[in-house]
């Protein structure tokens, strides 16, 4: 029964994430396709809409059932019989607390992917805050409160999840959506297309360069010594997750350093045979897209595992 539960909400909470990244990163996606009237940027539009609304639905019922699976095992009752243990969570716990805030900042998040407008900025401008407190609420609930709600290892630990989550969002949503095989295109759209790429490749790389620093900073305090980073259960998953890490970011090196200058030259130069250069692009961004997500499984079941010396 614990085993069984025990994965349940590992996997709820890989769900949860999962969704709260792509909704993160059709939301910058929203943002970068709304600065432009290519016919090209108009045309994803709607998909990564779609996209945000769905994955909003999905993050708001996978955490009430992340909550309702962590009440059950802290009760020790049934998964069915967690009702009241799951009420008394949430109105008498710092747990319970810091869910409630963050579905709140979830729900607004919600609000801002529902709204439907082709160009503006506001409803991205809406969502983005909104997720920003539901990652501070999941640090406050994760082994770097230990030091208190407002502390350095707490606000690296949500920075790093923040990026962690924007960097897996906008791959997966331009792997899927916005960097889908388009026919014939304009020389309008081919520049609307690489000024997108620009964007996301710049994000990307500032992320990388957060999730860097805040993580060597978290693995440091979290293990309480690079000893600690083989032999158990916690190091044994961060260091696997650290390596997939490295591996996801040589990909995306590999696409800014060795495909996009090439393919931006031909594209400064009208080139409209290029497309070899946006369909290798692509197939390294799907490649880095299930390492990322490899990653998002190993950070589920980093947050039900003790670190050394540190109990749950």
């Amino acid at each position: 029964m614990g085993l069984d539960l025990q994965t349940a909400q590992r996997l709820v909470t890989t769900l949860l994430n999962l969704a709260v990244a792509v909704l993160m990163g059709a939301s910058v996606s929203r943002l970068w396709l709304g600065r432009d009237a290519s016919s090209w940027a108009v045309a994803r539009r709607q998909p990564v809409l779609k996209a945000a609304i769905i994955a909003a639905a999905v993050a708001l019922v996978a955490d009430v059932a992340w909550l309702w699976l962590e009440s059950a095992a802290m009760a020790e009752v049934p998964v069915t019989e967690a009702a009241s243990a799951t009420w008394s969570m949430v109105t008498s716990s710092h747990l319970g607390f810091a869910f409630s805030i963050g579905i709140a900042g979830l729900a607004v998040a919600a609000v801002g992917a529902f709204i439907q407008t082709d160009s503006s900025p506001g409803p991205a401008l809406l969502t983005l805050p909104g997720l920003a407190v539901f990652w501070y609420t999941r640090s406050m609930g994760s082994h770097a409160s230990s030091d208190g709600d407002v502390s350095v290892r707490l606000l690296a630990d949500w920075v790093h999840l923040g990026l962690i989550s924007l960097w897996v969002g906008e791959v997966m949503v331009a792997g899927a959506i916005t960097l889908k095989a388009s026919g014939s295109m304009a020389s309008s759209d081919r520049r609307a297309r690489a000024a997108y790429v620009e964007s996301l490749s710049s994000s990307a790389t500032v992320a990388l360069t957060g999730i860097f620093v805040t993580g060597i900073y978290a693995a440091w305090r979290s293990l309480g010594g690079w000893a600690n980073l083989i032999g158990n259960p916690y190091g044994n998953t961060l260091l696997a997750k650290i390596l997939l890490v490295g591996v996801a970011a040589a990909l995306g090196g590999f696409n800014r350093f060795f495909v996009m200058p090439s393919w931006f030259a031909r594209e400064s130069a009208g080139d409209a045979e290029a497309e070899v250069f946006p369909a290798r692009f692509k197939r390294v961004l799907w490649i880095e897209a299930v390492v990322l997500l490899a990653v998002i499984v190993l950070a589920a079941w980093l947050a039900s595992t003790s670190p050394p010396g540190e109990q749950m």
